[in-house]
């Protein structure tokens, strides 16, 4: 009981305390205008320059604005008279080849690809093959470029991939 009673004691002390540094919080009726004293200060008119004319304190109403005027259709002679581009044939879907073998986990398989591309440039992904098993694989158009590319990585690296 005597903790409790000591710790009221010293908690009122403190706010008392507070309150005599501080100062009384001055607390107004609800909705009272409030006295600020930066309204109080006024500011000198700036003046206008010279050349500028004075406005007069009405604006000036503002034209009605009026409704956009769609684009006309461009004719069929102008259309077929542009020179066409000719459309150049989709590459082929590439194909991903997985060229090291399976890494036990995700975080060293990025490791590899973060290393891999900042040598050779490459796009590289990591594949999810199943639990603890991911492939780091790149992608390629054709069996020429799969080769190239085989050929580029390990120049670049020093490592020896498996011919596949």
């Amino acid at each position: 009981m005597a903790k409790i009673a000591g710790f009221l004691t010293g908690s009122a002390i403190t706010i008392v305390l507070i309150l005599l540094v501080i100062g009384l919080p001055e607390l107004g009726a609800p909705g009272a205008p409030v006295d600020e004293p930066d309204a109080a200060i006024e500011l000198a008119p700036v003046p206008a320059p010279a050349a500028a004319p004075i406005a007069a304190a009405e604006p000036e109403p503002k034209p009605a604005a009026e409704p956009e005027a769609e684009p006309e259709a461009a004719p069929e002679a102008v259309v077929a008279a542009l020179p066409q581009q000719p459309s150049e044939p989709a590459p082929p879907p590439a194909q991903w080849h997985a060229f090291w073998s399976p890494f036990s986990s995700r975080i060293a398989a990025d490791g590899f690809v973060r290393r891999l591309e900042s040598v050779t440039g490459f796009d590289y992904r990591v594949v999810k093959v199943e639990n603890g098993v991911y492939e780091v694989a790149f992608a390629y158009a054709d069996e020429q470029d799969r080769d190239a590319m085989l050929s580029t990585i390990a120049a670049a690296t020093g490592l020896e991939l498996p011919e596949s």
